[in-house]
């Protein structure tokens, strides 16, 4: 019993000792600056990392679900959109569609919006677009048909449902109205009213092929609309005024003696809207190879129609993005998953950017 409680006495001093000796851990919560003019989003299936090009610094990380298509913003609100997809068992189990808000502070889920569970959940760029008015977001549905949601992101709230058969892609133009490309070789409008729902429909007459040059389902948006690109290189600027669809006349990036050069990649294709000018990714392959990467970046001026540069790649490029203030970076993704930023007016390399996978750029 002496033995017992001498050892007892001994570990009750004991504690409080080793207590005194451990130093508490400070907690700090970190709050993301305001995002400068280079700023931009890499998309990866680990999330969406905010890197400042100018500096090839990362600002912050968004946790967006492994299944989301893309991201975009609102800078008057401070808020990111991203359509996201979940599993309840993380790769089976019940499906959840939703569109979750971000705030640019601490990059935090301020709400989410439950929408149908029809999402297609491949990475594009324009299955998701923010109308101009920065009111209703719509989201591309392959179910296996085609179909948007449509949400209210300011009120917080899924309007509705509108069938599309045949036409994909997102292009936002006018305030609330938006594009989308058809399998018919024409263009639909469709024009929301105030509270998001649909007001007009409007089809194009048939300005493509699409057996013989389909157009990409990439596209990049102009100053004044769109620009869509086909598999042989031919481009089209596309824009609407009021209920009119307006195509402008087509011309190529290809030369003679290139025609073995032809676009290709995830998202090749992005156009600085102030001066016009436009980045291709280009490989050279045989008709069907529209999903290799390229070695070149080719400039174009879309005001002449003409090249202005080659930019030649150590690595094949799969995806770009160019910035939107008036000194813009090209941000390039190489084969490897490596991030290059380039000086999009001198073309003149800057940095390389370690980002965790292979990378969709979304803009500031």
């Amino acid at each position: 019993m002496r033995v017992t409680t001498t050892l007892a006495l001994a570990l009750a001093l004991f504690v409080p000792l080793a207590s005194a000796q451990i130093v508490p851990e400070e907690i700090s919560i970190e709050t993301m600056s305001d995002p400068g003019p280079n700023w931009f989003i890499s998309k990866t299936g680990n999330g969406g990392y905010i890197f400042d090009a100018t500096t090839g610094e990362m600002q912050g990380l968004l946790s967006l679900s492994r299944y989301t298509p893309a991201v975009t913003m609102w800078q008057p609100r401070r808020e990111f959109y991203a359509s996201e997809s979940y599993l309840s068992r993380g790769v089976r189990g019940e499906r959840t569609d939703l569109v979750a808000v971000y705030d640019f502070e601490n990059l935090s889920p301020v709400a989410e919006i439950i929408i149908p569970n029809h999402m297609a959940r491949l990475s594009f760029r324009n299955h998701l677009g923010l109308m101009n008015n920065g009111r209703h977001l719509a989201v591309l549905n392959m179910n296996p048909g085609h179909s948007v949601s449509i949400v209210d992101v300011e009120d917080r709230v899924f309007i509705y449902e509108a069938s599309t058969p045949g036409c994909a892609v997102i292009m936002p133009v006018a305030d609330s109205d938006f594009l989308q490309l058809c399998g018919d070789g024409t263009l639909q409008l469709i024009q929301l009213d105030i509270s998001g729902f649909e007001e007009n429909r409007v089809r194009s007459d048939i300005f493509f092929n699409v057996m013989e040059d389909a157009i990409f389902d990439r596209t990049a948006r102009s100053a004044n609309g769109w620009y869509l690109i086909t598999h042989a290189g031919t481009i089209y600027e596309v824009a609407s005024q009021g209920s009119e669809i307006i195509i402008n006349d087509s011309w190529s990036v290809i030369q003679t003696g290139e025609e073995s050069w032809r676009p290709g990649g995830d998202e090749f294709i992005t156009a600085h809207r102030d001066t016009g000018l436009l980045y291709v990714v280009m490989h050279e392959g045989e008709v069907d190879t529209h999903h290799v990467p390229g070695k070149e970046i080719w400039v174009l001026d879309a005001n002449s129609g003409n090249r202005v540069h080659r930019l030649k790649l150590e690595v094949a490029a799969s995806s770009i993005m160019v910035t939107q203030e008036s000194e813009p970076k090209l941000i390039v993704a190489d084969d490897n998953g490596d991030t290059h930023v380039y000086d999009a007016l001198t073309f003149a390399f800057e940095r390389t950017i370690e980002t965790p996978g292979a990378a969709m750029f979304e803009d500031f």
